[in-house]
């Protein structure tokens, strides 16, 4: 259950910034002749909804609806006394209490007698439940995946998100760099450290996960399943900050010959990422660069975005071929440096 801060921030997130979002997705909808669009929402796929409504929906799912003219309602199973809170925080649309808010949306649109097609973001992923609710409770609407529609206007970064990406990467290098490389040997001690700094910045999420001896595995673990800290290890956090997530890795050595190695590849990825923010693409051409460091062999890389429900889903990579990232992706390099494993990610 997330436990951080929850508050809206008119500086941070301008309201005019989120009207224009919706009004340019009911533009998009008007264009494809729909008369609504549905999103839904729970702990693990919060992002379209916090992207439309300023809020992170948490702990129960919900429902998102968005009319062709109007405001946003979001409906969820949380108690009236919850909503009340909800509205507290929440700058645009209205919040429904409901056991069943598929049905109370397909009801309302019954009854409205015009909706003939229902959008739906990520409509395979609709759970069976809902899905039947709005179909018994809204029968002659039509449900058309609305996935591509709203990919395409979410691509297009305002200035508060960039601001808001921003600021939660610096809350993510600084928390990291705050490590104390010599004294980190315990997961919990090491975890805690992190953990404060970024709650102390009023963070909404953290996940941190760890890789506790970087010379035998790169995989990352829950720090409960997480053994003693070796001489080289990566810590992993993943936050977000009024409803903008980021994902940042460091790799640390505490030996002196291999912590140099490791700063060699650090600076060769900021190189890379400040290159990229001038606006030239990242692919497996730009990304192998870093195997130009002397001893590493570049191993794997992948691009994060978000662009539906998910807060971060890989776009790209060596799996999965180039692409241009944009502004607000997050980018994750696995190298060997001397038979010892490397991870370093990096929000852009």
């Amino acid at each position: 259950m997330r436990r951080g801060y929850y508050g809206w921030d008119e500086a941070e997130l301008p309201k005019a910034a989120l009207d224009a979002r919706r009004s340019r997705l009911q533009a998009a909808m008007t264009t494809a002749g729909l008369d609504g669009l549905a999103f839904y929402t729970n702990l693990a796929r919060p992002a379209a909804v916090s992207w439309i409504t300023g809020f992170t929906p948490y702990w129960s799912e919900g429902l998102l609806f968005v009319p062709r003219e109007g405001a946003p309602e979001f409906a969820t199973a949380l108690s009236k006394r919850v909503g009340e809170w909800m509205r507290a925080v929440t700058p645009v649309g209205e919040i429904v209490c409901t056991p069943k808010p598929a049905e109370f949306f397909a009801k309302r649109l019954a009854s409205g007698g015009g909706a003939k097609r229902l959008g739906v973001l990520e409509l395979d992923m609709l759970p069976g439940g809902q899905a039947v609710e709005l179909l018994e409770a809204a029968p002659n609407v039509e449900l058309v995946d609305a996935t591509a529609l709203f990919q395409s206007v979410r691509s297009q970064r305002d200035d508060a998100e960039r601001g808001l990406f921003a600021h939660a990467a610096v809350i993510a290098r600084e928390a990291l760099a705050g490590i104390d490389a010599t004294a980190a040997r315990d997961a919990y001690g090491l975890v805690g450290v992190v953990e404060k700094s970024m709650r102390d910045a009023r963070v909404e999420d953290v996940q941190l996960t760890l890789a506790p001896d970087l010379s035998r595995d790169a995989r990352f673990l829950r720090v409960d399943r997480a053994d003693d800290i070796g001489d080289c290890f990566a810590i992993r956090a993943s936050l977000a900050y009024k409803s903008t997530w980021v994902r940042r890795t460091r790799s640390i050595a505490t030996t002196p010959a291999l912590a140099a190695r490791f700063a060699v590849l650090e600076a060769a990825i900021d190189t890379l990422v400040a290159k990229q923010n001038a606006a030239e693409p990242i692919g497996e051409q730009t990304i192998a660069a870093i195997a130009t460091v002397p001893g590493a062999v570049l191993t794997s890389w992948s691009l994060e975005d978000c662009h539906g429900s998910y807060p971060l889903e890989i776009v790209a990579g060596d799996a999965l071929g180039d692409a241009a990232a944009g502004a607000c992706s997050v980018l994750t390099i696995h190298a060997n440096v001397d038979g010892v494993n490397w991870v370093a990610t990096r929000p852009i």
